[in-house]
């Protein structure tokens, strides 16, 4: 037996393994990049509208890429994909020759741990509920048949963040941990690499348009063998996305290129934007220019984000938000921002309040009464006072969960006709009538 990268191989499987790098690995740089090569396998190929993911095949062996933004610092990690065989263990072996870092999965995919809400949505549209081993908190479960589960201890509940247990982790026997990273202090995934068991940290929530982030399906349909099942709900759920939108994504989403828990609508950006940066009197002169940029348009002006510790946190122009915002046929204050989030003081948003007809996304809260009980002074912005306010919580779990975090990503057309709904229904003053997937509503009337 040898001891290899701080686990304990066969020396059998580390010579194939060891061939297998060859393959893969000869002629890297030492440029610190990973999948690029020189001895004729190519690169990874980007997918169509997601950035963060790449999957495809080099020299002959089934790869995919995966690169997470952790605060000024981007994590790459590579995971090659071998057909399960009798016996197969759920350990995978991870191998750092060089600059690249491979971790081998066996695949299908038995039992997965699944930390982030996205990620059970995933399952779920796939029919995997049976392969989920454990969830992070099952009060956040919005899926009431899986909710039910973690009641009664068929799906174990491991915790997040600092309150994670990864005894509870060993003890679900999983093949694979899915976790995420925001570079916060919640942040729990070097404790859970501390186990030896296969992480893979998804990011799909750093993704900047609805239909990047569905593409993610793909990777699950990979992982778990259900591939034409994931390609299948991927091209129907794009066509139906560009028809509601009328054909074309707005914001042109960069092709080949949510968790409640800790991030707030998934929109977490290390960049300052041109209107964080500026001069007061430079700040309220781009604001004044963004206002007046749509004074020509007719559709609904939007206003989104809400004040917190003086601070209003909003979604720049290049977010999902905002692009959900245009394709659903409204038009976003800050369209032509180039950023993922903004930050203004109160009394900037109140010079431009009144040039919004709706209000969409009031941070976490669920009522008129919760947003005034947070910052009184909202009750002075426009579509406040005529009650044309969005949020995203019109579907909640059993235990209190947002499904918004959960499934939305995973039904992105549906989510579209939601808020375009709530949108111009808003405007005329009365609101949509319910639907099996109505995740956002005017909190004034329900």
């Amino acid at each position: 037996m040898l001891n290899f990268c701080g686990k304990t191989v066969a020396r059998g499987v580390l010579g194939l393994l060891g061939a297998i790098l060859v393959l893969l690995c000869s002629g890297c740089g030492n440029d610190g990049q990973t999948g690029k090569k020189s001895d004729g396998c190519g690169e990874l190929a980007t997918l169509e509208y997601a950035r963060y993911l790449k999957m495809g095949n080099l020299c002959d062996e089934n790869l995919l890429e995966i690169r997470s933004v952790v605060g000024r610092d981007t994590l790459v990690k590579q995971f090659l994909l071998r057909k399960r065989a009798e016996g197969d263990g759920a350990s995978a072996v991870s191998l750092t020759p060089g600059h690249a870092k491979v971790t081998v999965l066996h695949v299908p995919l038995k039992r997965v741990v699944a930390l982030s809400s996205a990620q059970v949505g995933f399952l779920l549209r796939l029919g995997l509920m049976d392969r989920i081993a454990a969830v992070g908190e099952g009060k956040y479960v919005a899926d009431s048949t899986l909710y039910v589960r973690v009641q009664k201890g068929e799906t174990a509940e491991v915790g997040n963040g600092t309150s994670i247990s990864l005894e509870k982790i060993l003890a679900a026997r999983p093949d694979l941990v899915m976790d995420f990273a925001t570079g916060g202090s919640q942040d729990d995934y070097e404790r859970i690499n501390s186990l030896g068991i296969p992480l893979m940290l998804t990011s799909e929530w750093q993704e900047e348009h609805p239909l990047a982030k569905i593409e993610w399906i793909k990777l699950f349909g990979k992982l778990f063998g259900v591939e034409a099942l994931a390609d299948s709900i991927y091209e129907q759920s794009k066509r139906e996305y560009l028809k509601a939108s009328g054909g074309v994504a707005g914001g042109n989403p960069a092709r080949g290129g949510s968790e409640q828990q800790r991030v707030s609508e998934g929109e977490t950006s290390p960049n300052k934007s041109e209107v964080e940066i500026a001069s007061p009197s430079a700040r309220n002169d781009t604001l004044s220019s963004f206002v007046s940029r749509l004074s020509s348009k007719s559709c609904p002006r939007v206003i989104a984000g809400m004040n917190y510790g003086g601070v209003w946190y909003a979604p720049g122009g290049n977010s999902f938000t905002a692009h959900l915002i245009k394709d659903a046929g409204g038009c976003y204050l800050w369209a032509s921002d180039t950023s993922r989030e903004l930050t203004f003081t109160l009394e900037e948003i109140m010079l431009v309040a009144d040039s919004a007809d709706v209000w969409v996304n009031p941070g976490a809260f669920s009522s008129a009464e919760d947003i005034l009980a947070a910052e009184p002074r909202v009750r002075h912005i426009r579509a406040f006072r005529e009650k044309r306010v969005c949020q995203n919580d019109g579907r909640k779990g059993p235990g209190g969960g947002n499904d918004f975090y959960e499934s939305a990503v995973a039904y992105p057309a549906e989510l579209l006709q939601s808020l375009r709904n709530c949108i111009q229904n808003a405007t005329n003053g009365a609101d949509s009538a319910r639907k099996e997937f109505d995740w956002y509503h005017n909190i004034f009337i329900f």
